[in-house]
């Protein structure tokens, strides 16, 4: 991996955050620029995570950008930890705002492997599979049904016009058999991932096994992200109360090669297609 300055995952979801609020806003770069008395480039390499930013120009950016409070605050306690000060803290809405921040690097990846023993990536998700997912209990309360909306709208990224996601993900087995929902439910989500797989080339899925032997995952969920040739890879290992980053070289090599472990002992995509096809006929 490349060598020099450390680039945080809070950086890089810190400026991919930037860059959707300075778009929704329709605020130009030139002018972001200008109001940070930087240049265009810099402004650039802020947006790409490759620069840190002050507290100062983050609020000055903020203040243009129109964000009310919460944001700001949740935003700059993230900047903390980019500087290596503080911990994060997260907001009270709907959307917390890691889940914004990590919807925000989803957003602004080029690649993302994932591998996990029993799910699907919430971008592969259908809407009945996520929604059995969010709410096992089968009661969705306004919270969550935003929630739910907002995971949905993740799944664009795979087939947007400019620069689709490379979505490379090995699941298990157990993703297969999983009774997610009810079996109509784990059949048209089966169908829905198998459809992705045949019209996007972009989406590729590969099933590890249930009876491969010893790998280098096992019990561990992780997401590797590439955000841009120019910086650093980052990982993540994966829970249901949220995401750990690591963006350190030897935790992101060793991820890496872990996931090239069930990679390699997996089914090829084209076994993988037909198994997952299969399986949504049972």
């Amino acid at each position: 991996m490349a060598q020099g300055q450390l680039r945080t995952a809070e950086r890089i979801q810190i400026g991919a955050t930037l860059k959707r609020m300075r778009t929704e806003a329709k605020v130009s770069r030139e002018t972001a620029a200008e109001t940070l008395g930087c240049t265009v480039t810099t402004m650039g390499n802020i947006e790409q995570g490759r620069t840190k930013i002050s507290h100062g120009d983050l609020t000055a950016l903020l203040r243009l950008y129109g964000m009310p409070e919460d944001q700001t605050a949740d935003l700059l306690a993230v900047n903390k930890e980019a500087h290596r000060k503080v911990g994060r803290v997260t907001g009270g809405t709907d959307i917390q705002p890691h889940q914004r921040r990590s919807a925000d690097l989803i957003k602004a990846a080029r690649t993302i492997r994932y591998y996990s023993p029993e799910a699907f990536p919430g971008v592969l998700q259908s809407e009945d599979y996520a929604r059995a997912i969010m709410a096992p209990t089968g009661h969705l309360t306004k919270e969550l049904e935003t929630r739910l909306r907002f995971r949905l709208s993740l799944g664009e990224v795979l087939i947007r016009d400019e620069q689709p996601l490379d979505l490379w993900a090995v699941v298990g087995e157990a993703t297969l058999h999983k009774n997610v929902g009810g079996k109509e439910v784990r059949r048209r989500q089966l169908q829905h991932v198998a459809r992705l797989c045949r019209e996007r080339p972009n989406v590729t899925v590969q099933v590890l096994p249930l009876d491969t032997r010893e790998h280098e995952l096992i019990g561990a969920s992780i997401t590797i992200y590439r955000v841009d040739d120019q910086i650093d890879e980052i990982a993540s290992v994966d829970t249901t109360i949220g995401e750990q980053f690591f963006d350190r070289d030897t935790a992101v090599s060793e991820a890496i090669t872990k996931f090239d472990d069930v990679r390699l002992k997996a089914l090829d995509p084209l076994t993988s297609l037909d198994m997952l096809e299969e399986f949504s006929t049972r």
